[in-house]
């Protein structure tokens, strides 16, 4: 990797006579401040830079739902992270799960799917449901819908949970910088700390790289070590005056760009309704959309779902590029060559389910309470950055 240009030293304080950190954090999103607020509550001083707001990206833009993510890499991760939620002033889980809906107009469908996820996932109480008892559970689906009803699903607001972790890394001395771009700064194989959009730098012994589908870009600009990717998602508050309770997510859903059951690349259903707002979602797509020219589209994909969406009074669209890594997991630990750079991105569709573990595990690791990451989460299953 090569150093980055030459700017302002800031080498000893930053605004205000304050000391400077230990660590700095790049990206305010929930994998950023939850790091940032592990690392502070263990004493250390932490700036976190963020290029526009806490919560502006993938964290505050997503349908809203804490969720079981099914690979056996990730859910350790997810269920540490509900745990820590309970513990986290300004987020409020239910005590068990909502549950989720596999919702599909394909009956023997849905009946394949209980029974395959039952026989991988017996934990999770998967159970084939009827048009009729359908109904009965969730009076607003439509005729002709079955399900495959999973226990599973803690809606929550889009952004809830990662103005609650600012919020309190804040409390436990965490700097927040917002509006401002920040690049690691690296010579000789080491990172001595950030440069600012300014020019300025600011001097740390360890540098945390959380900015989402922006990650690579920021440890590798000439876009050569790219083991991240954008996959945007587009998500429509709706009004509904009865929402089903339950989290609704097409059955032929896939987070992966590329064809469903109907011929629709990159789109499904989705419905979650949390602290009072519904929100329809979602794409999964590889270039950035123009959201108002999708949404008739979604509003008449939903309709096949619950009938009222077609007439429901519909908010701005949230956008959002979601940070899906080249295998699906994502990247936790030190990069390869750059003493003190750390990265920890790429989760995909489930950061808000899986994020503060995984700030957990980037504490540990720069505490020295870890000495690896887990396997599968290492960058190191990646080439290196080039030089």
């Amino acid at each position: 990797m090569a150093p980055r240009p030459a700017g302002r030293h800031h080498p000893g304080v930053l605004d205000r006579g304050v000391p400077a950190p230990d660590v700095i954090v790049v990206g305010g999103g929930i994998i950023g401040v939850s790091t940032a607020d592990q690392l502070a509550g263990r004493g250390r001083r932490v700036l976190l830079v963020e290029r526009d707001e806490i919560a502006a990206g993938a964290s505050g833009r997503n349908s809203g739902v804490v969720q079981h993510p099914f690979d056996a890499v990730l859910i350790e991760l997810h269920l540490e992270t509900v745990a820590l939620y309970r513990e986290l002033d300004g987020v409020r889980l239910p005590p068990a799960p909502t549950g989720l809906l596999n919702v599909t107009h394909d009956l023997e469908g849905a009946r394949r799917l209980a029974a395959a996820i039952a026989a991988t996932h017996p934990d999770l109480g998967a159970t084939y449901v009827s048009p009729e008892d359908l109904h009965r559970l969730e009076p607003s689906i439509a005729a002709g819908v079955a399900a495959c009803h999973l226990d599973i699903g803690y809606p929550i607001g889009p952004a809830t949970a990662t103005r609650a972790y600012a919020d309190r890394a804040q409390r436990r001395g965490v700097e927040l910088r917002t509006g401002t771009a920040a690049t690691p700064w690296i010579e000789h194989g080491r990172t001595h700390g950030v440069a600012l959009t300014d020019g300025t730098r600011i001097a740390a012994g360890d540098v945390v790289i959380a900015a989402g589908p922006w990650s690579p870009h920021l440890v590798d600009p000439s876009g050569a070590w790219a083991p991240i990717v954008p996959r945007w998602g587009v998500v429509l508050p709706v009004t509904l005056a009865a929402p089903p309770i339950r989290v609704l997510e097409e059955a032929e859903i896939s987070i992966e760009p590329g064809t469903d059951a109907n011929g629709e690349a990159g789109h499904a259903f989705s419905l979650v309704t949390a602290e009072g707002s519904s929100s329809l979602g979602s794409t999964f797509l590889a270039y950035e959309p123009d959201p108002d020219a999708l949404a008739p589209a979604m509003i008449r994909r939903g309709a096949r779902f619950v009938p009222t969406i077609a007439e429901a009074a519909v908010g701005s669209p949230r956008v959002c590029a979601r940070p899906q890594s080249v295998d699906g997991r994502p990247l936790v630990g030190r990069l390869p060559g750059v003493a003190g750079l750390w990265i920890a991105a790429g989760h995909g569709p489930w950061g808000i389910s899986t994020g503060p573990a995984t700030g957990r595990i980037v504490a540990d690791l720069i505490d020295g309470r870890l000495s690896a990451p887990p396997v599968a989460l290492d960058p190191a299953r990646f080439a290196d950055v080039p030089g």
